[in-house]
């Protein structure tokens, strides 16, 4: 510990920055992959019961 406090603060300082970036960067990356997966499980679903059934059903006959 007391060899750690004689280090320049000035680059320990730069050591924990780097430290976060490099946690930062995994950290998008990985919620970039996220999204991607959500995307891509929600366009390549089937549409909903409800939806399909609308786009096949028959239109009614006007009033008269």
């Amino acid at each position: 510990m007391k060899r750690i406090r004689q280090q320049n603060p000035l680059i320990l300082a730069l050591a924990i920055i780097g430290v976060c970036a490099i946690l930062y960067f995994f950290w998008q990356g990985y919620q970039q992959h996220l999204a991607n997966e959500q995307a891509r499980s929600f366009f390549g679903a089937p549409p909903s019961g409800a939806v399909g059934q609308a786009l096949k059903a028959k239109p009614k006959p006007p009033p008269q």
